[in-house]
């Protein structure tokens, strides 16, 4: 999104540096010439501004997304496992716990030591 952004914002300067005064006459006045001036340096602004913008998406990239993705897969990805490995022997303890609370004075040895 932020690309897309930047490149409507180019546009746009790219719009600012190509306006022209549409003169009554021959020839613009002193006003018109300033503010076109004044436009044209705006758009030189928003560009460099849209360029410093790219270099900052490029560094975050490199220097934020790409950790923290790192991090989500090796970190994050082992803790899961851990936890689903946890959580079947749980259950599996559980499952023997119950069993043998079910078991009757009367049942064989056998399955007691089960």
């Amino acid at each position: 999104a932020l690309a897309d952004l930047s490149a409507a914002k180019r546009k746009f300067a790219d719009s600012l540096n190509e306006f022209k005064f549409r003169c009554i006459g021959d020839a613009e006045t002193d006003d018109e010439i300033c503010i076109a001036k004044s436009l044209q340096e705006f758009a030189t602004v928003l560009r460099n501004l849209e360029d410093e913008r790219m270099r900052m998406i490029e560094n975050a990239s490199e220097v934020l997304i790409t950790p923290l993705e790192k991090f989500r897969k090796e970190q994050i990805g082992a803790a899961k496992d851990a936890r689903k490995k946890y959580d079947k022997e749980t259950e599996k303890y559980c499952g023997v716990l119950e069993k043998h609370l079910n078991l009757s004075s009367k049942k064989k040895e056998s399955q007691l030591q089960e």
